[in-house]
């Protein structure tokens, strides 16, 4: 079977690849940016260029669609350029799956969607309206996939993502600055009270909830792929401190249009595709740092 993934060179992406390498799949990344390994295919290309896509999915039976404006700040200073990308970019992928004949579409969707739900909430879970732009588009990415299936066909699956983290990280997401900020002795901001709480999940059962997504039971389905712990920023201060010692915390008023956070049932995915995650928090977040250092070295 050989499998695109677009955002391939990226950070879910390059986890989702080797995990895909190692279960014995071709690979084909579609990415501006170069794979990080050498044993797959590369084609680059931009979401916005249908011809690129339509090159990249010639014989390809499953597309995993993981390129996207992904950091709210960006989406946030140019919401146009997230709008294109994500929904219009989103399209084009559509087209070219369709014209190619291929057989799913795996989609990269993101618990932000569930807004200022509380409680427990599941797949069936009503979606509020956005909170911002990223949101937005997120949302705009699910009604795409879902109305092109309900016209055209394509058999699909949406994951929403918990938050996460792992050796790759990007150095602007929340868990990468707080350890940057503890290396190096500086205080650490709260935007909020410490207690706003988040599904973190280790980047590596985040791909693996990716892999288990092909099964025949994930068609036309939604899942949530996210940790079963809730992280708090005091939760991560209580782990950085068993690691570096005393560390300064400083509290600033939220951010608007911040994800709350919810306590998000893995319920269906552990049904349907037997999937759960493996590497408890503390675990995963030594795992993060001992990365962080020796690249630091």
């Amino acid at each position: 079977m050989v499998v695109l993934v677009t955002g391939g060179s990226g950070f879910i992406g390059s986890h989702l690849v080797d995990k895909l390498v190692e279960a014995g799949y071709d690979v084909r990344v579609f990415d501006r940016a170069r794979p990080l390994r050498e044993d797959v295919e590369w084609y680059r290309g931009d979401l916005l260029r249908l011809e690129d896509l339509l090159e990249a999915c010639r014989d390809v039976e499953v597309i995993y669609h993981l390129a996207a404006v992904a950091d709210v700040n960006v989406a946030l200073a140019d919401p146009e350029l997230c709008l294109r990308v994500n929904e219009l970019g989103t399209l084009n992928v559509l087209r070219a799956a369709t014209a190619s004949e291929v057989e799913r579409l795996i989609l990269a969707s993101t618990s932000w969607v569930y807004g200022r739900a509380t409680g427990v909430v599941t797949e069936e879970t009503p979606i509020p309206p956005p909170d911002n732009i990223y949101t937005k588009t997120k949302i705009g990415q699910e009604h795409l996939v879902i109305s092109w299936h309900a016209h055209m066909g394509l058999p699909y699956t949406i994951l929403r993502y918990g938050i996460p983290y792992g050796p790759r990280l990007r150095s602007n997401m929340a868990i990468a600055v707080v350890v940057r900020r503890a290396l190096r002795r500086e205080p650490i901001t709260d935007f909020g009270a410490g207690e706003e709480g988040r599904c973190c999940i280790y980047v590596e059962d985040l791909a693996e909830g990716n892999v288990s997504a092909l099964k025949p039971q994930g068609k036309n389905q939604e899942f949530n792929i996210v940790g079963e712990e809730i992280i708090t920023v005091n939760r991560i201060v209580e782990e950085l401190r068993s690691i570096f010692g005393d560390l300064k915390v400083e509290h600033a008023p939220p951010r608007p249009g911040d994800f709350r956070g919810a306590v998000i049932s893995i319920e269906k995915a552990r049904e349907f595709l037997g999937w759960r995650p493996k590497i408890r928090f503390s675990e995963g977040l030594r795992r993060y740092v001992d990365w962080v250092l020796a690249r630091s070295r």
